[in-house]
C-alpha cells in the first residue's frame, strides 16, 4: 500500500501542554496532516523531542499576538486553547 504524503497542516498552539500535546499526538498517529507545534520554547528538550517525530516547531506566544501571525500562516486548521 502506498501512503500519500499529508498535504494539509494543523497548527497547534500550546503543543507542549496537556491538551495541545494530545492533539499533536493524535494527528501524528493519524498521519493525515502535517503538524506544526506553536510554543514559546522551541529550543526545549520537549520541543526537540517533537521535532524528532516530524513536528515543525515554531515560536509563538498567545500573550503577544503579533508572534502568532507567522505561526499560523499557511495552516489549514488551528487548535487553540488559552485561559
Amino acid at each position: 500500500m502506498i501512503m500519500k504524503a499529508a498535504s494539509k497542516t494543523i497548527a497547534v498552539l500550546g503543543a507542549l501542554g496537556g491538551q495541545g500535546g494530545s492533539v499533536v499526538n493524535s494527528f501524528l498517529e493519524d498521519g493525515s496532516f502535517k503538524v506544526r507545534g506553536v510554543t514559546r520554547s522551541v529550543d526545549s528538550p520537549a520541543s526537540q523531542a517533537l521535532v524528532s517525530h516530524g513536528v515543525e516547531m515554531v515560536s509563538g506566544n498567545a500573550k503577544e499576538p503579533t508572534t502568532l501571525s507567522q505561526a499560523f500562516t499557511g495552516a489549514d486548521v488551528a487548535f487553540v486553547v488559552v485561559n
